[in-house]
């Protein structure tokens, strides 16, 4: 009875916690709750995937399924990808429903999935359950603005939403995994749990409040206007929608999917490296709690010091994320490398942020909806290239250095992007004052 009313009690902190701020009014605490679930059910089509293609065979079977599995899942997604957010566009007063239908879509996928797991048709499968994945989280982002509160911005809302899939994954993937191992069960158990978790979120989904259905003000971001992009007033975001999506930093962008595209390479490298190098399991567990540290210490500090500096946060995180690879390189042993790994994973969550603060600060609001769809699908592709190349057969300290000199080139490029940035823009507030007084004269 009384362990009853503690859970009770903290079930009740918990969602108190999750409405302050008014998060309860906006219909925020009812999007967190339902990205909480929706966390949980990719937490367990993970581990379902991982044990049934990585851990159940040789490394070097694993090295071929999981190459097979990034070709024929990844491959076409990278082609879905860009679709989705202008699929989503067109479809503005239906965001609840669309949310719905994804959810209730991947749950018959992992349902189906669960008695495939030993045949070709698994792949297939995984790319639909990947394509709608990662249009459940387009489809949140277009919502996020409708919810946020007054008294947060954006970019902490996005850090609390990111914060909830970090602690659901920390918490379901371990439960996923002891669920796997019990007798007579197995992952397809798993997929089948996951697939009941996704209805519980296609019924979540219509507690969100109805206001979120509504485009009143939201514009496309194909129907704006050309704008400056570069340096100098430039017309190139005529060349690309995407540059338009980031104003006057691309800066932004770029650094983001080079780090979320390192996250993606080091999740697949480190994996069979620290699996064919004399790892354990033990290792490989090590290796999933520094990412999922290193994810929840990128949203705590991202989510207070983003909208402050974006820029510096986003030069912060390149750094971080170059020291790591730098000094795995320089003496690579397993701890060096789970370091990095954890740096990298606290470093793609900061910019992440960044982005977010950049794009609340440089896109007018009734666009902002558009960029922020935009810019997942990006991210997501980086991560997907990064993955692909995380395949390939290297040492580590090799493995590292390649890392190191894309981060260490990123940077440069950056911080001269920037600077160039900034002087452009005082030499056009020098120039305006010039014709300010030229005018008075």
């Amino acid at each position: 009875m009384n362990v009853g009313a503690t859970i009770s009690e903290r079930f009740g902190r918990v969602r108190a916690t999750a409405r302050r701020d008014g998060a309860g009014v906006s219909g925020l605490a009812n999007l967190l709750e339902l990205s909480f679930v929706n966390a949980a059910g990719d937490a367990l089509i993970t581990v379902a995937l991982a044990g049934s293609l990585f851990f159940s065979v040789s490394p070097t079977e694993a090295r071929s399924k999981v190459a097979l599995y990034l070709l024929i899942t990844m491959a076409p997604f990278a082609v879905l990808a860009p679709v989705i957010g202008p699929m989503l566009d067109r479809f503005p007063h239906g965001r609840r429903l669309a949310l719905g239908a994804v959810c209730i879509g991947r749950a018959m996928l992992a349902w189906m999935l669960a008695g495939s797991l030993a045949g070709l048709s698994v792949y297939p499968l995984a790319l639909g359950l990947l394509v709608m994945s990662k249009a459940f989280g387009v489809a949140r982002s277009a919502v996020v603005p409708r919810v946020a509160p007054r008294e947060m911005t954006l970019v902490k809302v996005n850090s609390r939403l990111s914060l909830v899939n970090v602690v659901s994954g920390s918490i379901l993937a371990p439960l996923g995994l002891a669920i796997a191992k019990i007798p007579y069960v197995g992952y397809p158990w798993v997929l089948r749990i996951a697939a009941l978790v996704f209805l519980i979120a296609a019924v979540a989904v219509f507690r969100l409040p109805q206001h979120v259905d509504s485009a009143e003000g939201e514009r496309r971001v194909r129907d704006l206007p050309a704008v400056a992009v570069a340096a100098g007033g430039s017309r190139a975001g005529m060349r690309s929608r995407l540059a338009r999506a980031v104003g006057s930093l691309p800066v932004a962008l770029r650094t983001a999917a080079v780090l979320r595209g390192l996250v993606g390479f080091l999740t697949f490298y480190l994996a069979f490296l620290l699996r064919t190098a004399g790892g354990t399991n033990l290792w490989l567990g090590g290796l999933a709690i520094a990412a999922g540290v290193g994810s929840g210490v990128g949203v705590f500090v991202g989510g207070r010091l983003g909208r402050r500096k974006p820029e510096a946060l986003l030069m912060i995180s390149l750094l971080g994320a170059a020291a790591g690879c730098v000094g795995a390189a320089l003496n690579y042993t397993k701890f060096t490398s789970l370091l990095a790994a954890l740096l990298a994973t606290m470093a793609g969550s900061v910019s992440k942020l960044a982005l977010d603060a950049v794009i609340q600060r440089d896109i007018p609001e009734d666009t902002r909806t558009s960029a922020f769809a935009r810019s997942e699908t990006v991210l997501q592709l980086a991560w997907v290239v990064g993955g692909a190349l995380g395949l390939v057969s290297m040492g580590g300290t090799l493995g590292f250095a390649l890392a190191s000199a894309l981060v260490m080139g990123t940077l440069f490029v950056e911080v001269t992007t920037l600077r160039r940035t900034r002087d452009s823009r005082r030499a056009a507030r020098v120039a305006q004052r010039s014709a300010r007084v030229d005018r008075l004269d």
